[in-house]
């Protein structure tokens, strides 16, 4: 199975709590927690600091995109 190219594909943070979604390119590059000192990154979440992710399927970028999509009243 391929993978779409590095910010082409919407993704979902790897906390099931969390309800961040968006693409790569929005993930956070903090400090590696592991390897310090080598000048390595890890992207995490932006919202709660995961730092795995999963590909979206076709139904939850279609909510996604609705969701994005309606405007947000104000009371």
């Amino acid at each position: 199975m391929s993978r779409p190219a590095w910010g082409a594909a919407p993704i979902r943070c790897g906390k099931m709590k969390c309800k961040w979604r968006g693409y790569e390119t929005e993930l956070v590059p903090v400090p590696h927690k592991r390897i310090k000192g080598l000048g390595l990154t890890a992207n995490v979440c932006p919202t709660c600091g995961c730092d795995s992710y999963m590909h979206m399927t076709a139904k939850e970028i279609a909510a996604w995109k609705r969701q994005t999509e309606t405007p947000k009243e104000s009371i």
